[in-house]
Formats: C-alpha cells, sequence, structure tokens
C-alpha cells in the first residue's frame, strides 16, 4: 500500500520500464489505499499460434472458393451488359489477395498502436470458414491476442479504435475501386437477373450509399467482388463496435466507463437488436438481419462479454481520447446496417 496514488505519467513509465527492463507487470488498484501490486510476466503461446500458418493456408484457400464463385455469377452477366472483366481465376485471385489484405489492415492497426503503447501481443492468426459456396464467406476474419494490458484509459481507446479505423479506410479504398467495375443494369433487366439466382443485399449503410454515389450511373449495380468486400468489412465494423465485452467498442467504452456501467451496456445492446429486428420484422418484413445480429450479440454478451472487462494497469489513471471516441461514434454511424425495404 502506498499513501497516495502515483501520478499517472510516472506510473506509467515506471510500468514500460518494468516489463522491459525487468519482465515485471505492475499495477495499481484501488483500494482502502492505493496497491501497487508487482508480478512476474510469463509469456505464453496460444494454440492458434502454434497453428497460425495452417490456418492461414487454409483461410487463402476458402477465401479464393468465395472470390470464385462471386466472380462466375459476375461473369455470367458479362455477353449481356459487358463492363471491365479479368476473369473469374484472375479476378477470385485479386479478391483473395485484397480481401485478406483489408482484414490484416485491422489487425494491424491493432499492432501498430500497441507496440506503440508497449502493449505486447501476438498474431495477426487469421481465422478460415467455409468458403460463399457452403453459405459464409471463407473466413471468420482474424485476431490479434493481446497478452499485457494497456497502461492508461487512453491507451485502451486508442487500441480500441485502431482497427476498425485502419479497416474501414482500406476497405474504402477497395470498394471505391469495385464501384467502379461493378456493371450496371436497367432496373427492367432486374427480373432476368433474379431470374439468374442474383438477389439483392438485405442490408445497406451510410458508408455504402457514399460509395455508390461515386459513380453516376441510372439503373442497378450489379455488386463486383471488390466492392463485396468493403459491405462484408463495413458490416463487420459495426459488428466489432458494438460495446460488448472485448470487441473494438468494448475497449472504446470502457476507456471513458466504469466496469458496471459497460457490464449494463453489453446487456442492453443485444436486446436493442432483438427488440428493433422484432419491430423491423413485424411492421415491414425486414428484421431478419437485425435478429441475426441480436442472436450473434447475445452469444458474445454470453462468452466473450460474461466477465466485466479488465479494463488498465492503473485504476487511478484519468487520462481521455476524445477524438477515439469521436472516431468510433462516426464509423458507427456510418456503418450501422440499414434494412431494404
Amino acid at each position: 500500500m502506498i499513501s497516495s496514488p502515483i501520478e499517472s505519467k510516472v506510473f506509467e513509465k515506471l510500468y514500460r520500464d518494468l516489463l522491459r527492463e525487468y519482465g515485471l507487470l505492475a499495477f495499481q488498484l484501488k483500494g482502502v489505499s492505493p496497491i501497487v501490486r508487482i508480478t512476474e510476466y510469463r509469456p505464453t503461446t496460444s494454440g492458434l499460434t502454434r497453428y497460425k500458418w495452417i490456418l492461414a493456408i487454409i483461410t487463402v484457400i476458402t477465401v479464393f472458393f468465395t472470390g470464385l464463385g462471386l466472380s462466375e455469377g459476375l461473369e455470367s452477366v458479362q455477353d449481356i451488359y459487358g463492363t471491365l472483366y479479368l476473369g473469374k481465376y484472375a479476378t477470385a485471385l485479386l479478391f483473395t489477395a485484397l480481401f485478406l489484405t483489408v482484414l490484416l489492415s485491422h489487425e494491424l492497426g491493432h499492432v501498430y498502436v500497441n507496440r506503440r503503447s508497449g502493449i505486447l501481443c501476438e498474431g495477426p492468426i487469421l481465422i478460415p470458414a467455409p468458403p460463399i459456396q457452403l453459405g459464409f464467406i471463407g473466413t471468420f476474419g482474424a485476431v490479434i491476442l493481446t497478452k499485457t494490458p494497456p497502461c492508461s484509459r487512453r491507451d485502451l481507446a486508442k487500441m480500441g479504435i485502431s482497427g476498425p479505423l485502419a479497416g474501414f479506410i482500406a476497405g474504402t479504398i477497395v470498394g471505391i475501386i469495385g464501384v467502379y467495375l461493378s456493371p450496371v443494369v436497367p432496373h427492367e433487366a432486374v427480373k432476368a437477373l433474379t431470374e439468374r439466382g442474383f438477389e439483392p443485399i438485405p442490408a445497406t449503410s451510410i458508408a455504402l450509399e457514399l460509395l455508390l454515389r461515386l459513380r453516376s450511373a441510372s439503373g442497378v449495380v450489379v455488386m463486383h467482388p471488390l466492392l463485396f468486400i468493403a459491405y462484408v468489412i463495413y458490416m463487420v465494423t459495426f459488428l466489432n463496435l458494438l460495446p460488448i465485452g472485448q470487441l473494438d467498442g468494448g475497449h472504446v467504452l470502457r476507456s471513458f466507463i466504469s466496469a458496471r456501467t459497460h457490464q449494463a451496456i453489453g446487456l442492453i445492446a443485444p436486446i436493442i437488436l432483438l427488440v428493433l429486428g422484432g419491430i423491423l420484422l413485424a411492421t415491414t418484413g425486414t428484421g431478419f438481419l437485425y435478429l441475426g445480429l441480436g442472436v450473434l450479440t447475445t452469444i458474445l454478451r454470453l462468452t466473450i462479454g460474461k466477465n466485466p472487462h479488465p479494463g488498465v494497469a492503473n485504476q487511478y489513471d484519468k487520462s481521455r481520447c476524445p477524438v477515439c471516441l469521436l472516431i468510433y461514434a462516426l464509423l458507427l454511424v456510418l456503418t450501422t446496417p440499414i434494412p431494404l425495404l
């Protein structure tokens, strides 16, 4: 115990020096009196890390098949409507390279900020999933494993927002290319497209609508695989920004609020999505997306969000990152799914 808290900047220097020089973790905990606890840092290797190259190879294959499936769909309209087209295999390879680049940019955004903040982590690790031919998109994304806590609330906020921001920017750049590669068909041809197996996307977002407005075209846009990347990334970004457990949005909000409030918000978020999905389903018949998100976030709340967020190493720290909160709110507005009637 100590008589008064160690000033945040002093503790931050102590925290980094002890970890770097001696492999020790320092915590300043709240109690009747401030408590400084120093423990040995024992590095461990996750089972995922041991198999990261195998997982990466499988992910490349499943994402390629997803790109191939999307490219074959696009190829089926080339003879009628025409657009710049590389061929299905070349397009699938381009899709694979850019999709994985965007996914990794999200995680590398975290890694960059973590290294600058002195937070130890490992990864990124790609996680494979069934390709689109089997009902998914070839990957569950990528993860990094944080091994030491951020020292300050400011570092926690930066860690949380860096990934979504990097992924959003990379996805938007790829999406801009995809918009100009996407064929536009006249409205009267929609029925023919439906007969070919094309289906409208279930939801849009402000970010996606802004992308589509870059190209002034009268008709229906047939989504190119590269534009599909942006569509997926916006959905994933929204999901990551939800204030549940240790999702990225959970990190940002936890840097501004207490553990108890954070837990309460994490409980309310799935309920809001489920209720909104029910209302939309009853009134417009378009609530399936929000119901699905509600079920998914409920699972996340009961698994990764069931325990209180650990917060930061210095419980007396009062630093803030208002810019992080502003970016968080902006990304949330831009990527919130809007069901299509």
